[in-house]
């Protein structure tokens, strides 16, 4: 059949039900305030749904499911009481060129062996997130815009394995890609910027491949990956994140390779709460904080990096962790190439460390309080001591110059070699 310009309303089950190989033509209607859904499409149906405005309902917008492959295009799908975009069961579908915004849950939802393929949508102002494959969901997700979703902009989780290609993700109130409890699937070639957490997190299990994408602007750091997370990252350019460009933490166990990680405003790379991963050929420059900073019984691999141009130390290593690192160039960073604290003993195999500008020596040699160089940006490795005259704490770091000339004659004692703030102590018993 073929239904144009209706307004279909109130209705007890969906607007619109296809089922059993039906194939309408559904244009320019008005779909809405139905009690369940708008449109409902199941036992393998069919149908063009195109032009219409379909909103309000009490569930999904549409529903799509048990083997069902309709056409859902250049509709307005909105203010679903429980999401936009529904497809379970082994749904299919194509859903392309669509505003869908301002749904309560997921703006679409994949889960239990479906696979649409949704495409040129934008996807946005959910109360939820943006896009939720869980449940084995698949689909191929590509050159969507998904933007400004109260949680994340896509969530994958439970043995789902979706591919995103090519979408714009960004401006979401929490995370860009959030991969949880076993989720997989790759992404390929996205922007993902501007989030208020990271753009890509990775825990408990999950496993995808992030490749060639750009990562960029996130205020809580650009990859994270915790609590188990695995995962492939690479040739993504990761850049301009507040915090570390990648976290890798809590028994965390990532592949990053051949990545370019720069200009971040805190690190390149930080691992540390027993981060392991293995990092490849990756290019490391230009972060504000330490290229590599590894901490805390941590032991990752550093094989054939370049970790050069920093504005603080190339690698540092401390709080009882370790590496291996095998065959890297570091080189012109500012604080130093490699700075171990106190205790660390790497595994160290042909490293070229070269023409770094060792700022912390310097300054040593000159005098030169620490605390003139670090300020309360940056954190240089150096022997600091403790006042015992001035009753100090280890948490406050005297450099050794300010040990020499404010604290002269004083009781101090040598606490370890380590990356601290200097602070400047009153020469004057407290």
């Amino acid at each position: 059949g073929y239904f144009e310009a209706n307004d279909i309303h109130n209705n007890r089950i969906a607007g619109f039900e296809v089922k059993a190989g039906a194939n309408p033509t559904v244009v320019h209607c008005e779909i809405h305030h139905g009690q369940t859904g708008g449109i409902y499409v199941h036992e393998n149906g069919l149908g063009q749904f195109i032009d219409n405005k379909i909103h309000s309902n009490n569930f999904a917008g549409v529903w799509i499911t048990s083997n069902s492959n309709p056409t859902i295009r250049r509709n307005e799908i909105y203010n679903g009481h429980q999401g936009g975009v529904y497809i379970f069961g082994e749904g299919r579908g194509l859903i392309e060129h669509n505003n869908i915004y301002g749904n309560a849950l997921a703006g679409i939802q994949i889960r239990t062996n479906s696979d649409p393929i949704v495409r040129h949508n934008k996807i946005h102002h959910g109360q939820h997130g943006g896009i939720y494959v869980h449940e084995k969901g698949q689909g191929l997700i590509e050159e969507n815009e998904v933007y400004a979703n109260t949680l994340a902009g896509v969530w994958i989780t439970t043995g789902s394995t979706p591919v995103l290609r090519r979408n714009r993700i960004h401006s979401g109130k929490q995370v860009g890609v959030y991969f949880y409890d076993n989720g997989h699937g790759k992404l390929e070639d996205n922007d993902i910027f501007n989030h208020l957490y990271s753009g890509v997190q990775i825990r408990t299990g999950s496993n995808p491949v992030i490749r060639g994408n750009k990562i960029w602007g996130g205020q809580n750091g650009g990859v994270l990956v915790y609590n188990g997370g695995l995962g492939l990252l690479e040739q993504n350019e990761i850049f301009d994140n507040a915090m570390a460009g990648v976290w890798i933490k809590t028994d965390s166990n990532p592949t990053l390779k051949r990545n370019k990680i720069f200009d971040g405003r805190d690190g390149g790379i930080c691992i540390f709460n027993g981060g392991k991963g293995i990092l490849e050929e990756n290019d490391i420059f230009r972060n504000a904080q330490a290229g590599v900073l590894i901490s805390t019984q941590s032991h990752p691999i550093l094989r054939r990096n370049r970790i050069f141009d920093g504005l603080a130390a190339g690698v540092e290593i401390t709080n009882n962790a370790t590496a291996t690192l095998e065959f890297n160039q570091i080189f012109n960073n500012r604080f130093g190439g490699l700075c171990l604290a106190s205790g660390v003993q790497p595994i160290v195999r042909g490293n070229k460390i070269f023409n770094n500008q060792d700022a912390v020596e310097k300054a040593v040699a000159n005098g030169q309080c620490l605390y003139k160089i670090s300020s309360y940006t940056s954190f240089p490795m150096h022997d600091f001591y403790r006042c015992q005259t001035c009753n100090t704490t280890d948490r406050n770091a005297i450099c050794v110059n300010c040990i020499k000339t404010c604290h002269a004659g004083h009781d101090v004692e040598f606490i370890r070699h380590d990356r601290k703030k200097s602070f400047l102590m009153s020469p004057e018993p407290v």
